[in-house]
């Protein structure tokens, strides 16, 4: 297993040099012909009704993004952080290039799931001081139950958590309890221990607002972007279009940014590629190299620095080489 796992990472790491190899112009080229034209996608909205803890009945809505049918189609089901909803992974078309991962996935012909977590979105609204990380991992799992119990035959048999920064620590702590997925992607993410770019000062104020935060376009901007990376419009249209975020989990994230060590992510034993940006002000790949010792019991991690972007990858100019290897690791892992 282990000369397995050393193959298949110096494999990798040859296709990722290839990769940042390819010239800017030739970049671009791939880019306009892999975004010039979405047709045959199938959307469609889903509702799952969810219980937590207080007892009450919650619905999460989904879109489901998919080419033709559905049957034998592993589906990725995508999680998104703070002050986004499913639109993270479904950006619209700036400037004539289009910026939706769940799109790009279906035609590498995915099933693909991306959720609006409760507290944003289409979701219902439970208080925002109760909705937490716990209650949101546990509605996550009912979500992967309830579309398995309701599924047509071959169908969604095989279930890939995505998670961008807070998406990918609730998925972590999803995965860790309940084990719902063959394979985890998280992205924008460490459970390794590095100095934070904003302190108790910024902290304070936004927990002080009430049980339903706005983050600052200029605070997002700051935390989510590397300006020269990204188009101006792309910037702008992201703050105009962002959501409230619940207290509970911003607490919960802001506790596990401080200190990750209970996060349980030893506890996750199938493979994991996690994707971190050069240029990422909350989970900077310059800690890369001891993120795969959080995940002892996973057979294989796969650790990814993408140049060129900062914490919101999927708003950069680069989106595409890190959807790209994401696409790849997984057909690699056998999903």
């Amino acid at each position: 297993m282990k000369s397995t796992v050393r193959w298949m990472s110096m494999w990798m790491a040859l296709v990722v040099a290839g990769l940042c190899l390819v010239p800017a112009r030739a970049a671009a080229v791939d880019a306009d012909a892999e975004t010039g034209a979405w047709g045959g996608i199938k959307v469609e909205r889903r509702t799952f009704p969810v219980r937590l803890s207080d007892g009450h009945v919650y619905n999460l809505v989904g879109y489901l993004y998919y080419q033709g049918s559905l049957k034998n189609k592993p589906v990725q089901i995508l999680v998104h952080g703070i002050t986004y909803n499913h639109n993270y992974w479904d950006l619209p078309e700036v400037n004539r290039q289009d910026y939706s991962y769940a799109r790009y996935m279906a035609r590498q012909h995915y099933a693909v799931l991306a959720l609006d977590l409760l507290g944003t979105g289409e979701s219902d609204k439970p208080d925002g001081d109760f909705l937490d990380l716990s209650e949101s991992a546990s509605s996550l799992h009912q979500v992967v139950q309830r579309l398995k119990a309701t599924a047509a035959r071959n169908t969604f048999e095989t279930i890939l958590y995505v998670g961008h920064s807070n998406g990918a620590l609730t998925i972590t702590y999803a995965q860790a309890y309940y084990r719902d997925a063959q394979a985890v992607v998280l992205t924008g993410w460490l459970n390794t221990y590095h100095p934070l770019p904003v302190g108790d000062d910024v902290f304070g104020p936004l927990l002080a607002q009430g049980p339903y935060v706005q983050v600052p376009p200029e605070l997002r901007t700051a935390l989510f972007y590397s300006p020269r990376n990204a188009d101006p419009a792309v910037i702008a249209r992201d703050n105009a279009e962002a959501d409230f975020v619940p207290r509970g989990q911003l607490v919960d994230l802001f506790t596990l940014l401080k200190n990750p060590e209970p996060i349980p992510a030893e506890k996750i034993n199938v493979p994991i590629m996690v994707q971190l940006g050069e240029f990422d002000a909350v989970a900077p790949a310059a800690y890369a190299a001891q993120e795969a010792r959080a995940y002892p019991r996973s057979p294989y991690v796969f650790v990814d620095k993408v140049d060129d972007v900062g914490h919101a990858v999927n708003g950069h100019r680069n989106r595409l080489r890190s959807w790209a290897m994401i696409a790849l690791w997984l057909r690699l892992v056998g999903c």
